[in-house]
Protein backbone atom coordinates (compact mmCIF):
# COMPACT_ATOMS: atom_id res chain seq x y z
CA UNK A 1 0.00 0.00 0.00
CA UNK A 2 1.29 3.41 -1.29
CA UNK A 3 2.00 6.26 1.96
CA UNK A 4 -0.73 8.20 3.11
CA UNK A 5 -0.37 12.44 3.60
CA UNK A 6 -1.70 13.77 6.10
CA UNK A 7 -2.90 16.98 4.53
CA UNK A 8 -3.68 18.78 8.07
CA UNK A 9 0.29 18.49 8.77
CA UNK A 10 2.06 18.43 5.21
CA UNK A 11 3.63 22.00 4.69
CA UNK A 12 4.72 21.33 1.08
CA UNK A 13 8.10 21.91 1.65
CA UNK A 14 9.19 18.98 -1.08
CA UNK A 15 11.77 17.35 1.17
CA UNK A 16 9.47 14.04 0.24
CA UNK A 17 9.45 14.49 -3.49
CA UNK A 18 13.05 15.64 -3.52
CA UNK A 19 13.57 12.05 -1.61
CA UNK A 20 11.45 9.47 -3.80
CA UNK A 21 13.53 7.10 -5.44
CA UNK A 22 10.25 6.68 -8.33
CA UNK A 23 9.24 10.17 -8.45
CA UNK A 24 5.83 9.47 -7.31
CA UNK A 25 4.99 12.35 -5.10
CA UNK A 26 4.26 16.15 -6.53
CA UNK A 27 3.72 19.06 -5.04
CA UNK A 28 0.18 20.76 -5.75
CA UNK A 29 -1.62 24.15 -4.19
CA UNK A 30 -4.49 22.87 -2.29
CA UNK A 31 -8.01 24.96 -2.34
CA UNK A 32 -6.35 27.65 -0.22
CA UNK A 33 -3.20 28.07 -2.51
CA UNK A 34 -1.31 26.03 -0.09
CA UNK A 35 1.95 23.83 -1.45
CA UNK A 36 0.71 20.13 -0.22
CA UNK A 37 2.15 16.56 -1.05
CA UNK A 38 0.51 14.02 -2.84
CA UNK A 39 1.32 10.66 -4.39
CA UNK A 40 0.22 11.22 -7.73
CA UNK A 41 1.73 7.62 -8.97
CA UNK A 42 0.62 5.12 -6.18
CA UNK A 43 1.31 2.48 -8.86
CA UNK A 44 4.53 3.07 -9.47
CA UNK A 45 5.62 3.56 -5.54
CA UNK A 46 8.08 1.05 -4.06
CA UNK A 47 6.81 1.75 -0.50
CA UNK A 48 10.65 2.02 0.46
CA UNK A 49 9.63 4.47 2.92
CA UNK A 50 12.06 7.45 2.43
CA UNK A 51 9.67 10.13 2.10
CA UNK A 52 8.30 8.97 5.32
CA UNK A 53 12.36 9.26 6.94
CA UNK A 54 12.31 12.72 4.90
CA UNK A 55 9.10 14.29 6.46
CA UNK A 56 9.81 17.19 8.95
CA UNK A 57 6.58 17.39 9.61
CA UNK A 58 5.73 13.61 10.00
CA UNK A 59 2.95 13.97 7.74
CA UNK A 60 3.58 10.90 5.74
CA UNK A 61 2.64 7.08 7.12
CA UNK A 62 3.71 3.74 5.47
CA UNK A 63 1.31 0.94 6.69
Amino acid sequence: MPPEVDLDKCEGIGACAESCPTDVIDIVEDENGNPRSVIARPDDCVECGVCVDACPQEAITLD
